[in-house]
């Protein structure tokens, strides 16, 4: 993405490390232009990365940086005609997360997040996406199974996948996602918990965070509603079947009992009439019989 500004001073290295002062990191001397050429840039490219990625409004901006502890990696590229282009950004931050294994046990930890990952479409397959994540991981000397990803796109997964072996996700029921690798390693989450989080279970592969396993806690419904995986609802429409199968059981039986009673009163009482019809059996007078409550009583 070119821009119509004067782009030497942060170009001096393909990329450079900016933080919330939206001024390159180790920049000695305040500038103000110089910060309003970054935000311009910022701004733009974070609007950019915002529809590349579908998102309602862009993640990435002056003004949310100004206001955080993030880092942000910005790449630029000298063009044969002596023009200075910008390439692609790459935000990540520090974040306190709660964090889910497979097996469903909950650590508080604090992680390094990817916030935000784009690199404008005239430059995509060309190798600046590894260059650029190479140098993130390699200055904050960390590894890329030991990321939790904000919100990752298809297209992010697949890049994890292709250059870092990355594939097998455990969603946390929220936005971030992590993957089987992390509890593997000597990462965070050790240091922080100082227990042995490492899984021991195999999956297949999978992509989409919607496709990772969710943790079925009250927060997770909430941000994801109702809907559950395919096994948990297989499990939970079966009990519910057995369930009302049970209750229709107990009806059905309730029925039967009622009408075996009906019948043995219907019995009784036609026995009883025959009996005054026959003079011979009862040499005693009987009242006549109600017809409306024999009725009643047969039915």
């Amino acid at each position: 993405m070119e821009f119509q500004f004067d782009l030497s001073q942060i170009a001096q290295q393909q990329i450079v490390k900016i933080d919330n002062t939206l001024l390159p990191v180790g920049y000695q001397k305040d500038d103000p232009e110089l910060q309003m050429i970054i935000s311009n840039i910022l701004d733009k490219m974070g609007e950019a990365s915002g529809i590349a990625q579908e998102l309602k409004s862009p993640i990435t901006s002056a003004e949310k940086l100004r206001r955080s502890d993030h880092t942000l990696y910005l790449m630029t590229e000298h063009t044969p005609q002596g023009h200075v282009v910008v390439v692609g950004l790459l935000k990540m931050g520090w974040k306190k997360l709660y964090l889910f294994n497979k097996k469903g046990s909950r650590t508080e930890a604090m992680v390094y997040c990817l916030l935000d990952f784009y690199i404008h479409e005239t430059r995509q397959r060309h190798g600046y996406g590894i260059k650029l994540m190479e140098y993130m991981l390699k200055d904050n000397q960390i590894q890329a199974r030991q990321l939790a990803v904000d919100q990752p796109t298809n297209k992010l997964l697949q890049f994890l996948w292709k250059y870092f072996n990355l594939s097998k996700l455990v969603n946390q029921g929220n936005n971030f996602v992590i993957f089987e690798e992390f509890f593997e390693s000597d990462g965070y989450l050790e240091k922080e918990s100082g227990h042995d989080r490492s899984s021991g279970y195999k999956s297949q592969a999978t992509f989409g965070r919607h496709g990772a396993s969710r943790q079925q806690d009250c927060m997770a419904n909430i941000l994801y509603g109702a809907k559950q995986n395919e096994n948990q609802s297989g499990n939970e429409n079966r009990f519910e079947n057995q369930e009302r199968e049970n209750k229709q059981q107990k009806n059905e039986h309730y029925v039967e009992i009622q009408q075996e009673q009906q019948q043995q009163n219907q019995q009784q009482q036609h026995q009883h009439v025959m009996n005054e019809g026959d003079g011979h059996k009862s040499n005693h007078s009987h009242p006549k019989l109600d017809i409306k409550n024999f009725h009643t009583q047969l039915w």
